[in-house]
């Protein structure tokens, strides 16, 4: 089926409409690993920060697979296959392939597990994450859907093969979704997630792991944060008050001149012509701060909009 997309000319009028009432998106490409077998079940719900028991069918729940330090090895989304209930499928960005395949092997002792990469969709199909009121629509047949939240709302995703035509709506820009994601402090893996990451820096605390479950890799860690430690780091959402342009990669400033982190994503606020980014900073961070521009010596000043994490 041919994809409508949003014009690129009509970017601010994307942005405010996926603000207050959702829309529909192409999903990236991702990898997507098949766990089959007869301790397939009970061999991943040992590994991962969640409780799979309450994973209904036609759902997708969010996850993370950590080292025994409690550090990041994957986050994840984690679904029945749909040809197959006993069969499990484990999304994750395609930058983790690799080693998603060797963090979920090394694990596998006497089990009955067998891991496998599901073949990429045709150039004919995708998938279409809905969110927002567009998510609600009757003749999008959610029944053939998944449940879902990939911008911090649910959603469902579709195969585009089984989609209606006549009812998809224009698909939003992919740098508004960005800058959704930006608004919202939504991590990205290599950005401002690597396998230095707690996830509690982040703010996967509150959407990746239950708290209330048994053992897993990383579990004493995650639970002694919880009760009696805290995080040194957190996630920020940045706005430049000026609307200078802002990039990844740029130095971040105290007010006093000293360096206290770097901009790990950035995009634009179409609407405004302000510039929003992410960074992980120390917990601490408090006031005006600044981006500084190596190239030029500019510093452009920020203010603290949202900070992730607990």
């Amino acid at each position: 089926m041919g994809l409508s997309l949003g014009q690129p000319d009509d970017l601010s009028g994307q942005l405010r409409s996926a603000r207050s009432k959702g829309g529909a998106y192409q999903v990236p490409p991702r990898v997507v690993v098949r766990l089959s077998g007869r301790d397939a079940f009970r061999y991943l719900n040992g590994q991962v920060t969640r409780d799979l028991s309450r994973l209904s069918s036609g759902e997708a729940i969010s996850a993370c697979l950590l080292t025994p330090k409690g550090r990041l090895c994957a986050p994840v989304l984690i679904s029945r296959a749909p040809d197959n209930g006993e069969d499990l499928l484990l999304e994750a960005d395609p930058l983790l392939e690799e080693a998603l395949m060797a963090r979920l092997d090394r694990y596998i002792v006497a089990d009955d597990v067998t891991l496998s990469i599901e073949p990429p969709m045709s150039n004919e199909r995708s998938v279409i994450h809905f969110f927002g009121s567009s998510a609600s629509a009757e003749s999008l047949a959610k029944s053939s859907a998944v449940r879902v939240s990939r911008l911090g709302v649910p959603g469902w995703d579709f195969d585009s093969s089984r989609i209606n035509e006549e009812v998809l709506p224009p698909l939003l820009d992919a740098r508004v979704i960005e800058t959704l994601r930006n608004e919202r402090g939504i991590p990205a893996w290599d950005r401002e997630m690597t396998v230095e990451t707690l996830p509690p820096e982040v703010g996967l605390d509150s959407t990746h792991i239950d708290y209330d479950r048994g053992c897993y890799p990383g579990q004493e860690v995650i639970s002694r944060l919880k009760s009696i430690g805290r995080v040194n780091r957190l996630l920020h959402v940045l706005r430049a008050s000026c609307g200078a342009l802002l990039r990844a990669g740029m130095p971040l400033l105290a007010g006093a001149g000293k360096e206290i982190g770097a901009i790990s994503s950035a995009s634009e606020q179409f609407d405004t012509g302000s510039w929003v980014a992410l960074a992980v900073l120390p917990r601490e961070t408090a006031g005006t701060l600044f981006a500084f521009d190596p190239l030029t010596g500019d510093k452009t000043p920020l203010s603290i909009v949202k900070i992730t994490g607990s």
